[in-house]
């Protein structure tokens, strides 16, 4: 008989002890009800043993099994993966505002109400050429508008340099979750034992860690229970395997030998520039970098789409020891230090493969193998490349960078090139009040010896050249007449230009072997026109040409192109918005601005306006906006311009309403999985008023026992 009363106070104390551990993680709910990232915890009773008795088998009671966590695992996938998406979108919103606002035109005070201002000073100069007070007040909004676009530049590099900081930080912020995660796999393998003991507390933890590390980069969860738990990218490169992690890195730009059976190169690829695209160069033609006969196409998309000419045919370029402009890139190769030439290791095969990253990039990487390019990359159909990263803020920012900021940067350059372009085509034909005394140019070629039209000739505006020529006319400073030909007719030396055939070099050449025959007569005479003119090249290889004493020079009629592409008698100088400038000689000399022309007599007038006209029309006239790639498009430059504005706002909206819509998705499934893990006030406090009874019953049930005991001793007193 004592024997079944211990057995029920066993039972009480049992009872008791259970309904203890449900009374205070009951509490524990309620204390947490505010923690971030926390799961409603619940008890698992289970029934003790039953033992066989004389009446049959008699039940010993409950017990505490264990302590289990509500938590949706499947909604969780599935949230992680919209919240990564949410924070992709995130990123590109907020960068997008940021590009909107520097080209917000709403308050009229931008470029295009600049470049307005520009070609109406044009115009009124136009109506008065020899008036001082119209050129300076071109001079003004000249400077106006290109501050205006340097400004705009100076913004956008800002934000470039910006993203590049928020990624590397988040980029370490990335590895610290990994190793933290990891770190919480071991200890649940340390404390966990299944069907007893659950770590849900360091669960908990290492769940809110996946989130955080999902709001940087896509993940995929695979959990086999307890520490083994995996975390990948969607693309499968492994971020935490078990107590294992791995790193990301966001290196520096470099170039990757792809791996072919064929690729013997040993020497290096060199590339200066920087730019959004990765360059991916396939060999077509097999050669050695010393013969320069191995050419090569590009990708701008990881090989499934190559580069067309304007012929629609692959775009080829040849490998050279100098550099050779492709898009925003001078590439060139170096031979293989201390080898001959001709050895394999100097030589391309054809399948050859290179991929050129300008720009810092995201890399896995891999214990044995080194890092592994995985910087987001779009198909050419505007899809994701799902072999690299595609989500989460690290994506957004990078995916911003190197598609929707180099889109508009890259249509912000070309506007200011035409911008540039156009303007110095019209006014290095012209002529100002006084004709010129000495003239630099203001732009280069790498080399004075090479064809203007050559890859490696380095010269920024050689695509805009043509077969033509230009005309040098002589004045005397004394008369401030042109010199008279031996027909009495004004000077007018013709110099001939094809870029395919002619370098620096040879135009010099030409231009000094010119002969000028006078009517100093009788007889005529005939005399070099180096008696007349410096015509020589800087140490930069820049065309200079300078007046001799006593007599000056102007320029025009140029139908090559090769004047304005040299920076000869030019207005602007500069390549693009980082750089554009009024050319100084003009702005310290307001007689410099050419709004006249040298007519077909080789005579220019004060009142002419002819190239004054001209620049004010550019507000009308249609350009050819020629990409490097073939393509081309028809505008003027303010509406080119609009297009530009047009499409900063058409990708800020996308971005927003992306933005908007998968955050509203995550929401509903952060819901979701409130609705198993969250804390309801209202259900613990009926489960603290249950356990209460069921805890005053178990003491009743102890109580009543004992004074059973006490009983049954007294009787046997």
């Amino acid at each position: 008989m004592a024997s079944s009363l211990n057995a029920l106070l066993g039972i009480g104390n049992g009872a008791l002890t259970a309904s203890q551990a449900a009374l205070q993680t009951t509490g524990n709910n309620v204390s947490n009800v505010n923690t971030p990232g926390y799961s409603r915890q619940n008890v698992r009773f289970e029934a003790n043993w039953a033992l066989d008795h004389y009446a049959g088998q008699m039940g010993q009671g409950v017990r505490a099994a264990e302590v289990l966590r509500n938590f949706d695992k499947f909604v969780e996938r599935s949230y992680l993966n919209k919240f990564s998406e949410q924070n992709r979108w995130t990123a590109m919103a907020s960068q997008m505002s940021r590009v909107e606002s520097i080209f917000n035109e709403s308050t009229g005070v931008g470029i295009s109400s600049g470049l307005q201002d520009f070609y109406k000073a044009w115009e009124k100069l136009s109506q008065f050429p020899d008036d001082l007070a119209a050129r300076q007040a071109l001079i003004g909004k000249s400077q106006s508008l290109t501050e205006i676009i340097r400004g705009a530049s100076t913004n956008m590099s800002a934000i470039y340099d910006r993203v590049d900081g928020m990624v590397t930080q988040q980029v370490a912020q990335a590895n610290i979750l990994m190793k933290e995660i990891a770190e919480l796999n071991r200890q649940i393998n340390m404390h966990s034992i299944p069907g007893q003991n659950n770590p849900n507390t360091l669960m908990d933890t290492r769940d809110q860690k996946v989130r955080e590390l999902s709001a940087l980069i896509d993940v995929d969860v695979i959990d086999k229970g307890e520490g083994n738990y995996i975390v990948n990218t969607k693309a499968g490169h492994t971020l935490v395997d078990g107590t294992t992690s791995f790193e990301l890195s966001y290196d520096a730009p470099r170039y990757i030998k792809n791996p072919t059976p064929t690729n013997t190169f040993e020497g290096e690829v060199n590339f200066n520039g920087t730019d959004g695209s990765e360059y991916t160069l396939e060999f077509v033609t097999a050669g050695t970098v010393a013969g320069e006969d191995a050419q090569f196409r590009v990708s701008l998309d990881g090989g499934k789409t190559w580069v067309k000419d304007e012929n629609g045919n692959d775009k080829l370029f040849t490998a050279r020891a100098t550099d050779v402009q492709v898009k925003d890139l001078g590439i060139s190769f170096s031979e293989l230090a201390g080898t001959d030439p001709d050895d394999p290791e100097n030589s391309f095969n054809v399948g050859d493969s290179f991929t050129i990253v300008p720009k810092s990039a995201l890399y896995w990487v891999q214990p044995t193998m080194g890092p592994m390019l995985i910087t987001p990359q779009m198909n050419a159909n505007g899809s994701d490349n799902t072999t690299r990263a595609i989500g989460g803020a690290i994506a957004g920012n990078l995916i911003f960078r190197d598609y929707q900021y180099a889109e508009i940067n890259d249509q912000f350059h070309k506007f200011t090139e035409e911008l540039i372009w156009e303007v110095n085509r019209l006014h290095s034909q012209g002529a100002g009040l006084e004709p010129l005394q000495n003239v630099m140019g203001s732009y280069a070629v790498s080399d004075s010896s090479l064809a203007f039209a050559a890859d490696n000739n380095g010269l920024f505006w050689k695509d805009k050249l043509q077969k033509g020529n230009f005309t040098l006319t002589l004045y005397d400073n004394v008369t401030g007449k042109t010199l008279l030909d031996a027909s009495g007719s004004q000077v007018a030396l013709n110099v001939n230009f094809d870029p395919e055939t002619d370098s620096l070099d040879s135009l010099i050449s030409q231009i000094n072997g010119l002969q000028v025959t006078l009517d100093n007569g009788p007889p005529p005479v005939t005399a070099p026109v180096t008696d007349y003119l410096n015509v020589t090249k800087s140490a930069d290889n820049r065309l200079q040409i300078s007046s001799k004493s006593g007599y000056s020079f102007g320029v025009g009629n140029d139908t090559s192109g090769v004047l304005a592409a040299l920076g000869v008698n030019t207005y602007f100088t500069g390549t693009g918005p980082g750089d554009i400038a009024v050319r100084e000689e003009v702005v310290q000399n307001h007689n410099l601005i050419n709004a006249g022309h040298i007519n077909g007599a080789s005579e220019s007038n004060a009142g002419d306006s002819q190239t004054a006209r001209d620049i004010a029309a550019l507000a009308n006239s249609k350009i050819n906006f020629l990409n490097w790639n073939g393509t081309s498009t028809n505008q003027s430059l303010g509406n080119y311009y609009g297009t530009l504005v047009a499409n900063v706002g058409t990708k800020a909206a996308a971005s927003n309403f992306q933005q908007k819509s998968t955050t509203i998705a995550a929401s509903e499934l952060d819901d979701r999985q409130s609705e198993v893990a969250g804390v309801n006030l209202d259900e613990e406090m009926s489960n603290l008023i249950k356990y209460q009874s069921s805890y005053k019953a178990a003491a009743k049930l102890i109580t009543t026992a004992d004074q059973m005991l006490q009983t049954l001793l007294s009787i046997k007193q």
